[in-house]
């Protein structure tokens, strides 16, 4: 079994779907609502624990309603929450608008804004403990950096979600095994469109020279490319009809840290993550679209 420890963001999502997006000023009719279970960092743990993973999670929410139904949803998928609860500031919310099955939007950090590098210090031992460390960027980026410094000083595989994008620190790239930004990320962290083959090894290419030996690029309904045994890998989607994407990438990183043995050798992890994503897509929600493992083994046995 992994052991992963996730430093990252905790959200409850608010999510309205509707035919059409409204443009400014206009108001239209949502066909329907929903209250569900978010944040990157908190949907990754569940998706890493719903294939099999032992989790523990450090982050922040508020002393609010949300909040202890955020812990207590991470307790009964098995995740120990080693973070804070913070009593100045609120949970964290995301305002998600879902339209023809892909969607918008609109954060507010709350208490995510609040994790900082004391809270990963007064955890040190949760880092002797795990084999990998997964991190996004709805957290403070100098907090993902020390995570990043405390990973590989006690021997962890660093595993970078660059989301949502914003310049990095060069440390942190050259401190981070695998880096799995989507086509769009993989653009503004490295000037190259990933609309084709040839652009996407360029953005690798850009990323080992950046310092990071392992990516993978996400393309949504195209699949993925990565970098496998010293080879550029083309990986296609498993064909599904998507009506939610928002957690499609969360949940291939869960599926890739279920199956992942070696970064160099990524092959059957990718495949596995790209059946898991494959599946969420074709549900709504976040956290709760992401399928168990024996739902994996079943679809596709």
């Amino acid at each position: 079994m992994k052991k992963v420890l996730v430093i990252g963001s905790i959200n409850i999502d608010l999510t309205v779907s509707t035919e059409r997006i409204p443009k400014a000023g206009e108001t239209v009719t949502g066909t329907a609502f929903s209250t569900n279970y978010g944040g990157k960092g908190a949907n990754q743990a569940v998706a890493i624990a719903k294939q099999g993973g032992a989790v523990k999670f450090i982050g922040a929410v508020g002393n609010d309603n949300y909040g202890s139904s955020c812990i207590a949803n991470l307790e009964k998928n098995g995740i120990e929450f080693c973070g804070k609860i913070l009593n100045n500031e609120s949970t964290g919310v995301a305002v998600i608008t879902v339209c023809g099955g892909d969607n918008g939007i609109i954060l507010h950090s709350g208490a995510n804004s609040k994790v900082n590098k004391e809270m990963l210090v007064e955890n040190t031992a949760l880092f002797d403990w795990a084999d990998i460390v997964v991190m996004q960027l709805e957290i403070p980026v100098i907090t993902v950096l020390e995570g990043a410094l405390l990973a590989k000083k006690h021997g962890c595989i660093t595993i970078l979600n660059p989301a949502p994008v914003c310049k990095l620190p060069p440390e942190l790239l050259k401190l981070t095994d695998i880096i799995i930004p989507n086509e769009h990320e993989a653009r503004l962290l490295t000037g190259y469109s990933c609309d084709s083959e040839a652009g996407c090894r360029q953005a690798i290419a850009r990323f080992n020279e950046l310092g990071v030996p392992n990516v993978i690029i996400t393309l949504g309904a195209n699949g993925c490319a990565y970098t496998g045994n010293g080879s550029i890998v083309f990986k296609t989607a498993y064909k599904s009809k998507a009506v939610d994407t928002t957690a499609a990438g969360d949940s291939f990183i869960g599926g890739l840290c279920s199956e992942f043995n070696n970064p160099c050798i990524l092959d059957a992890a990718v495949d596995y993550a790209s059946k898991v994503s494959s599946v969420t897509v074709s549900r709504h929600g976040a956290a709760d679209s992401i399928p168990s493992k024996a739902e994996i083994l079943e679809l596709f046995k």
